[in-house]
């Protein structure tokens, strides 16, 4: 079976297939085919095949294990990029190009190539004197995976925007949504890319094109995609604007075109999204530039229209959004974000004692995470030190007031249950530590206010920059050198930076999950519906944890040793990370459940414990220098079963771990680092379920690793 001819290696493929219908082939039927020196030889004729798709699947199946490689790996990636790009098929082109760029390291060999050749593909139909619909569905593919390519570097994309800006006018509707796709992204990525948006304007007719439309084309076919498209753009520099003015003249534009994405097109998500925009719209022109209002009474926050809104966000359709394809999934993680954000605004028109500038910051946090969430895409990205990795890219914000929004309402929160605190503090050091937090907090406090609202204190103070500079993300909401930072440098820095961290803390909790974390949850979830506990207000409380805990350890796998210098440690205790995670917990929306080590807990002494009405969640903890799994960790599994004992079954295991993987290399997956396994007690017919957390310690600097 090691012909060269490649219509023999179609005809074997074919044999090979139809020996396990509807089942996927052997593992060692790449090598029955004559391996890779058969796919180096006879792979690049293939074009056009249509069994190329599957040759392909089984390609990028056995290039996922290193040790199945060959001397020939190479030459058979080569030729099988080549088989790709020299396919006419639109229907068998995309389904090897998708199944290609799902491998990182078949990318690591043909990403060069395979981008030439995609970039050649599009400026070659926008040659065509006559372009036909089937040639439109291939440069669109093309352009939509060209877009992905990019996203996974980290340099301009100078040739793909150049290549953007050839679209002057309408395209078959296939390539034209890419083109809309494409413009969209590279908005959200690169800030710099936002003039294409007349690219958009011009492929879907809304402005009059240079030169000749070719006939038989209607535009209308993509001007629901193109007036979503350009709202976002609106929307994302909304969110990126320096100043609450401007970020208004955004919002009104983003209006515009939701208005009319939502009258022409009857989509529902614009009809949504509209009633968001408009709400802050209202928000920031009340604000002004001194926010004096004490009271909201924007009809936009009424309870019948929040019941409605509510109403059209739980009935939304995720497809109608018409950004398939790579940016289907990320929509789902939205779809939570859009639900807690209409929770909120009901407990936001209750607030009648803050200023409305403060509510619209709230709006604003909230709005950030829904478009970061159904925004985000995947690529594939290839690092030096490992094969490749999933890369989950999300728009960057990098500047704007929608940067700090969070920040300051959270800032708030804090300050205010600090003067709580201080009022019910029992022994006057408690007192006097809890005063000294909240004078620091009501000084950061009105910085930033006055900073965030375009005020006084913003520029250079005499002094220059302070010695001391202030602790992210303090240092986000009042900037370097200016009179307030010089002013709150004096402040201790142990106060400053307790308060840096319970800010942190606070808007890490309540940001919406990515579309990783949204994996890991569900499928946390899913594992849990087999227990009887799992129900009613058990369920909702554990969800909570979780998603609260997912976010922990997402947030200390990527956190630099100056900021919790404990997962750095080798000799980091189990006290490190048990005071981390209470602190965690404290700031999170559970923080008035959580308890620390309570004592008298089925005969012994738990570390963390959420007490609710009618139910405790435990949670153990470890520090642990094994490389043993968790889930065959038996002595910690039976504690933290012990203290289900008496309550539901269902709990929680962290460890940080110091050994369980390389210390000088990258921390697992997120998917890798949170579990769930069964325990199994004798005399009892009903298992207990245990969600394993492993945080990795000892770890290495990327700078140092070697």
């Amino acid at each position: 079976m090691t012909s060269p001819s490649s219509t023999n290696l179609a005809h074997d493929l074919m044999i090979l297939l139809a020996t396990t219908p509807g089942r996927p082939p052997d593992v060692n039927a790449l090598t029955s085919l004559g391996g890779w020196d058969r796919v180096a030889s006879d792979g690049a004729a293939m074009a056009d095949s249509p069994v190329l798709a599957p040759l392909v699947a089984l390609v990028v199946r056995d290039t996922a294990n290193p040790n199945n490689r060959t001397c020939a790996y190479t030459a058979a990636i080569s030729a099988i990029t080549t088989a790709i790009t020299q396919t006419k098929s639109p229907a068998v082109f995309a389904d090897s190009l998708n199944t290609l760029l799902s491998c990182p390291a078949a990318l690591a060999e043909s990403r060069t190539d395979l981008t030439t050749e995609l970039d050649e593909i599009v400026r070659n139909f926008c040659k065509l004197p006559t372009p036909n619909t089937r040639a439109a569905q291939r440069a669109a593919d093309a352009l939509e995976a060209l877009t992905r390519l990019n996203l996974a570097n980290d340099d301009p994309p100078f040739d793909l925007l150049a290549l953007l800006k050839k679209f002057d006018a309408p395209v078959p509707k296939p390539l034209a949504t890419a083109v809309i796709r494409a413009v969209g992204t590279v908005v959200d990525h690169w800030p710099h890319a936002a003039s294409l948006a007349d690219v958009i304007r011009l492929v879907a007719g809304m402005d009059k094109p240079p030169a000749k439309v070719q006939p038989g084309l209607d535009p209308e076919d993509v001007a629901s995609d193109a007036a979503w498209a350009l709202a976002g753009i609106e929307l994302v520099d909304a969110l990126r604007a320096s100043d609450l003015a401007a970020m208004a003249t955004h919002l009104e534009a983003s209006a515009a075109y939701l208005d009319t994405a939502r009258d022409n097109y009857e989509r529902e998500d614009a009809n949504v999204l509209l009633a968001v925009v408009q709400l802050l719209l209202s928000l920031l022109q009340e604000s002004g530039v001194s926010p004096t209002v004490t009271s909201l009474a924007t009809p936009r926050l009424a309870p019948e229209a929040l019941d409605d809104l509510g109403e059209r966000v739980r009935r939304i359709n995720v497809a109608s959004v018409g950004l398939n394809h790579w940016y289907g999934d990320p929509k789902r993680a939205a779809l939570a974000a859009w639900s807690r954000f209409a929770d909120d605004l009901g407990r936001l028109r209750k607030e009648f004692d803050r200023n409305s500038f403060y509510k619209a910051a709230v709006v604003v946090d909230h709005l950030l995470q829904i478009y970061m969430g159904s925004r985000s895409v995947e690529v594939v990205r290839h690092e030096d030190d490992v094969d490749g990795l999933l890369s989950l890219v999300q728009p960057i914000i990098e500047t704007g007031f929608a940067r700090t929004a969070g920040l300051l309402s959270n800032l708030e929160d804090h300050t205010e249950e600090l003067e709580q605190q201080v009022g019910a503090a029992t022994t006057a050091d408690q007192r006097f530590i809890l005063s000294e937090q909240l004078e620091a907090a009501r000084a950061v406090l009105a910085a930033a206010r006055l900073h965030a609202l375009g005020g006084a204190g913003q520029g250079k103070g005499d002094g220059g920059t302070a010695d001391t500079p202030l602790p992210p993300p303090i240092s986000q909401l009042v900037p370097a050198g200016s009179d307030a930072a010089n002013h709150l440098g004096t402040l201790p820095q142990v106060t400053l930076g307790e308060l840096a961290r319970a800010i942190d803390n606070r808007t890490i909790g309540r940001r919406s999950l990515n579309l990783i974390e949204t994996q890991v949850f569900s499928r946390i979830r899913a594992a849990l519906a087999l227990s009887p506990d799992y129900r009613g207000d058990v369920a909702t409380t554990v969800d909570e944890l979780l998603r609260i805990i997912i976010r922990f350890v997402t947030t200390r796998t990527n956190r630099q040793s100056d900021r919790f210098p404990y997962l750095f440690d080798p000799a980091a205790k189990e006290d490190s990370i048990h005071h981390d995670l209470d602190g965690y917990l404290t700031l999170s929306d559970l923080g008035s459940t959580v308890e620390y080590e309570v004592q008298h807990v089925a005969g012994g002494r738990i570390d963390l414990r959420l007490r609710f009405d009618d139910f405790a969640i435990h949670i153990e903890m470890k520090v642990d220098s094994t490389k043993v799994p968790m889930s065959d960790k038996t002595a910690y599994l039976k504690q933290a079963a012990a203290y289900q004992g008496t309550d539901i079954r269902i709990g929680f295991l962290v460890a940080l771990r110091h050994k369980a993987f390389d210390p000088t290399g990258p921390a697992p997956h997120l998917s890798e680092l949170i579990g769930h396994t069964t325990f199994d007690i004798e005399g009892d017919r009903t298992p207990r379920h245990i969600i394993t957390v492993q945080v990795p310690g000892s770890r290495t600097k990327p700078s140092d690793m070697r």
